[in-house]
């Protein structure tokens, strides 16, 4: 149960400046119905629960991350949308390190440096429905983000949270519509 309270602390908290991109910020700005998750070191630290080094092994050079999901279809997440995105990140000082396709979803990942350092991550992961936005200040193994994002997926709160925001409803409600179609 202390696991639920902070995640309800992080949503409540969700309004104060979290001070990473400001392409990440308008993005949410412009979708407030999306779902925003704020993580710092020691909530990563919680999601652990099965203290798995592999897990803490991933998320050690994370100082605090911004997790948005945007249903593509309610905000009018166009293609165009997306490369203005990319666009923006670009204009910020991000760099394209990596694409991969993993499940049915492209992962896109950019990188911030400074004095030779990563100083901040953003990895997108985009599919048919739904784009998820990671706002990392500090790193990821690059090779690891598609393990980092399934293992957030697979967390029993965050996943049950992403999974509500656009899992089996989206679905049923999308066969729905095509129903009343025909």
């Amino acid at each position: 149960m202390k696991v639920a309270g902070v995640f309800l602390c992080i949503m409540i908290c969700s309004s104060f400046a979290f001070g990473q991109s400001k392409t990440t910020q308008a993005l949410h700005d412009a979708n407030q119905d999306a779902l925003a998750l704020f993580f710092y070191k020691n909530t990563l630290k919680m999601l652990n629960q099965q203290e798995s080094k592999e897990f803490d092994e991933l998320i050690k050079d994370i100082e605090k991350m911004k997790f948005l999901a945007i249903g593509k279809e309610e905000a009018k997440f166009t293609s165009s949308k997306f490369k203005t995105l990319v666009a923006d990140y670009k204009k910020e000082g991000y760099e394209e390190i990596m694409t991969s396709r993993m499940d049915g979803r492209n992962f896109d990942i950019y990188l911030k440096e400074k004095a030779g350092k990563v100083a901040g991550t953003i990895v997108l992961v985009n599919d048919d429905t739904d784009l998820y936005v990671l706002d990392i200040l500090g790193s990821v193994a690059v090779s690891k983000v598609p393990q980092f994002f399934q293992t957030l997926n697979q967390s029993a709160d965050i996943g049950k949270m992403i999974k509500a925001f656009g899992g089996d409803d989206k679905v049923s409600k999308k066969e729905d519509k095509e129903n009343d179609h025909n």
